[in-house]
């Protein structure tokens, strides 16, 4: 068996795994383990045949379309797996790759409502939560996350855990939105109080201030 086969098949069984724990959706479940289960099984390296076809070439085997494809690209050629990181508690900014197509951007309405779906489950206790590999010496599991769905929009949504947000208290206030099309085609924004100008007070969509601000009229 190929090694490196065998360990994209690794995480995308472990994708599926931590979603499944974490609450989400069981579609995406079943897509990640019947994809891991087909990579394990495929006899030709992943590489050879991303080389000479490209993400096309990846989506001739079972299972595997336009968004896993894209997740499989992207750890060839990096190595690792965005979306895999974000679930295990590591959320950072996503790799910019030439073979990701991005999704259509879900309406500022759909965001912010998605954000404060989050933000009330996670003060009442009713999330999973996970211990983030950054930023979090103690190794202590504060960190909720949640998965939703909206028609053929998957979310998972999280408070953010970066060195800025730590440094300016914010990691109870931005909601970073990972979020992905019915193509399994992936992107994000982030969802903060604002505090300067007309919609101070508000929660805004960071980059899409003006439909915020429609939004809120």
């Amino acid at each position: 068996m190929n090694v490196e086969n065998l360990r994209i098949a690794a995480n995308l069984g472990e994708a599926a795994d931590l979603i499944d724990l974490q609450g989400g959706s069981l579609y995406r479940v079943a897509a990640y383990r019947r994809a891991a289960d087909e990579v394990r099984r495929w006899r030709v390296p992943l590489r050879a045949l991303f080389e000479a076809r490209g993400r096309d070439g990846l989506q001739t085997i079972p299972g595997v379309g336009t968004g896993i494809s894209s997740a499989i690209a992207e750890m060839l050629i990096t190595g690792s797996w965005h979306m895999l990181e974000v679930l295990r508690g590591v959320p950072h900014e996503p790799p910019a790759h030439a073979h990701r197509e991005p999704p259509l951007s879900p309406p500022v309405a759909l965001l912010l409502d998605i954000d404060r779906e989050y933000r009330e489950k996670a003060a009442a206790g009713r999330l999973a939560r996970i211990a983030p590999k950054r930023l979090n010496p103690e190794h202590e599991p504060w960190l909720p996350v949640m998965h939703a769905q909206r028609g053929d929009w998957h979310f998972t949504a999280l408070y953010s855990n970066t060195e800025r947000a730590h440094r300016l208290g914010q990691t109870r206030d931005w909601v970073v939105i990972y979020y992905y099309d019915g193509d399994h085609r992936e992107a994000q924004c982030t969802v903060v109080t604002e505090t300067h100008g007309p919609l101070a007070g508000q929660r805004v969509v960071r980059g899409r201030e003006r439909e915020t601000a429609k939004t809120a009229a």
